[in-house]
């Protein structure tokens, strides 16, 4: 039932997202070219971006709920990393594309902007976009949703993104009574370059966090040194010859793997293999969680 109300509460956080790039995306393109702005544009192309991401977050969330079949004999935990690198890769192409559009048009001289219709774009996207993001940081904390926090991570890049665009705006306004109105002309390539260069941060943690779990780098935090302990502890305690462990996390799914060398076929019983398998359930289940936990037992160092 937790788990239940869990999933529901990451797909609500979804289907959120999904509505306020829909009608930002459009706003964004539509008041972008309007207004002339390149920096709206982006910002506009940005949530354009993000709705297919988050449309496909969304499709991820419901797949991973679902159990192994005869295709996906391990689940689909680990889709979820995945669809977050994607994710982070294009966000990251976005921010270097404008970045350099904003570059090229500083040395072509710069453009004027329609101040009067991009204060009231900048507003409304500014308040919309951090809304949209402490919601949603809310509900991924709450539920522990990695495709929610990853998402939540374009809301906040498109929030500081549409808070630079309003600032600059502002300051063309200032420019204007103090007089250097000549200057206003590079105010919007310099908000894209700049806002293009804060915003690639974000991106950049997403990948180097869900890299690790596609390349099945071993997780180097308090549950893996959580895992050592036990294993290390029933080693002592029942007097196992050997042992290996292998460790993994896919997404929200954890994978452990526990090979034990047994040389005394009598003491070690299947009842007694069952015993530690239960003892190690019980031991890491609470950090652990959803894990695909396999124990072994061989007489043969070989299978270590």
């Amino acid at each position: 039932m937790a788990i239940s109300r869990k999933i529901s509460k990451e797909r609500l956080a979804l289907k959120m997202s999904l509505a306020g790039t829909v009608l930002l995306a459009t706003m964004g393109i539509g008041y972008g070219l309007y207004v002339g702005s390149s920096a709206i544009l982006l910002d506009g192309m940005f949530s354009f971006l993000s709705m297919g991401m988050t449309g496909l977050s969304l499709y991820t969330a419901y797949l991973v709920s679902r159990p192994d079949d005869n295709h996906f004999q391990f689940g689909y935990a680990h889709i979820e990393p995945l669809i977050n690198v994607v994710n982070g890769l294009l966000i990251l192409v976005t921010c270097l594309f404008a970045f350099a559009s904003g570059v090229q048009t500083i040395v072509n001289g710069g453009h004027e902007v329609v101040l009067e219709h991009a204060m009231v774009y900048a507003v409304l996207s500014t308040i919309s976009c951090f809304g949209i993001y402490f919601t949603e940081t809310h509900i991924a904390r709450k539920v522990d949703s990695e495709l929610a926090r990853v998402d939540s991570q374009e809301w906040l890049v498109d929030g500081i993104l549409s808070a630079a665009i309003l600032v600059g705006f502002m300051l063309v306004m200032v420019f204007d009574k103090i007089g250097y109105s000549h200057w206003n002309a590079y105010v919007d390539p310099i908000l894209v370059s700049a806002m293009a260069i804060a915003a690639s941060v974000l991106p950049i943690k997403v990948l180097r966090r869900n890299l690790r779990e596609v390349l099945l780098v071993a997780p180097h935090d308090q549950v893996q040194n959580r895992v050592d302990s036990v294993i290390e502890d029933l080693s002592k305690q029942y007097n196992f010859d050997d042992y290996t462990h292998h460790f993994a996390k896919t997404g929200r799914q954890y994978d452990l793997e526990i090979n034990i060398l047994v040389k005394d076929d009598k003491y070690w019983t299947t009842k007694r293999q069952d015993k530690i398998r239960q003892l190690l359930w019980d031991k890491l289940k609470g950090e652990l969680g959803d894990t695909w936990l396999s124990v072994t037992f061989t007489g043969q160092k070989r299978w270590l």
